[in-house]
């Protein structure tokens, strides 16, 4: 089992938006979306979700929001590689908060409560850089930092970098963030994620 205390622990959930981890979603060819049904990471985050709001432990989404000359800027730089060619070319800037886009918007399932703490990030896949959430996790006293959400190798795993870097205790929760493969997974639940903190299911986790 893995401990961690309620009064300084904060589930962070990356990038859990249509966009990405729905059938409809501008990323949808990545597949992502239908890897997190089958494999359960969806049905295992609403779990997770229900039992740390019971705890009183706090939700965070940190979402993809992006402006126009970001959106702009991100089509040029994208590397041209295979990855990146489902994605190349689309407006991005359908991505946002407005009322009424769809593609911006946390999954339906995940669908964030009055209390729930959102944080937007522009321009980069870190939640750290260039946003609030370091100030807010630090005036709230919260030094460890559960994960969940997507993508595992891009915005999850560049969240827990800018996390590790800032000195926090970070937790990976293996079965609520999905990637693009089981290979792609695998290699960073093995790999990555345990040089930068620990790794365990959402089941493993005990609350003290």
């Amino acid at each position: 089992m893995t401990n961690v205390r309620r009064d300084s622990t904060a589930f962070i959930i990356v990038d859990a938006q249509n966009f990405v981890l729905h059938e409809k979603g501008i990323a949808a060819k990545w597949g992502v979306w239908k890897i997190a049904r089958e494999k359960g990471i969806v049905e295992n985050t609403v779990k997770a979700i229900e039992r740390f709001r019971a705890e009183k432990i706090p939700i965070i989404f940190v979402n993809m929001e992006l402006r126009p000359q970001i959106s702009q800027a991100l089509n040029a730089n994208l590397p041209d590689i295979d990855f990146w060619k489902p994605i190349k070319g689309l407006d991005f800037t359908k991505i946002t908060r407005e009322e009424g886009e769809f593609q911006g918007k946390v999954i339906e399932q995940f669908t964030p409560h009055p209390e729930d703490l959102i944080v937007a990030k522009h321009h980069t896949m870190s939640g750290f850089h260039g946003t609030d959430l370091d100030r807010i996790l630090r005036s709230l006293h919260y030094d460890t930092l559960l994960f969940g959400g997507a993508i595992t190798n891009l915005c999850v795993e560049g969240t827990v970098r800018g996390a590790f870097d800032r000195g926090y205790n970070n937790i990976v929760l293996s079965d609520c963030v999905a990637s693009i493969s089981d290979e792609a997974q695998n290699f960073a639940m093995e790999f990555v994620f345990p040089k930068f903190g620990r790794v365990c299911t959402s089941e493993e986790l005990e609350i003290l």
